[in-house]
């Protein structure tokens, strides 16, 4: 499947818990330095499904986050071993 073809809209681009903030009723995400208009499960895309997915579409968004995050973290020394972790998860879809 993957995410070619699916609907666009502004997404986040770097939901992870330094960028998110929550109250009783609200949910807010700060820090917009990387945003841009891509599918949405890729935003959704996080940790344990908690967002609901489908596990397609979870699995295709969880591999392009990884794809997207090697390439922009990569060193090309081979030194950055987050990036060489990430690339670890990354498998055909």
């Amino acid at each position: 499947m993957g995410t070619a073809g699916r609907p666009t809209c502004v997404v986040h681009g770097d939901p992870n818990p330094r960028n998110v903030r929550l109250t009783a009723d609200r949910v807010a995400l700060i820090d917009w330095d990387e945003a841009n208009v891509d599918v949405p499960d890729l935003d959704l895309a996080v940790p344990h499904n908690a967002a609901a997915l489908d596990d397609e579409a979870y699995d295709a968004a969880a591999q392009a986050r990884a794809a997207w995050e090697v390439a922009v973290c990569w060193d090309p020394t081979g030194t950055d071993r987050f990036a060489v972790g990430r690339l670890a998860e990354v498998r055909a879809v």
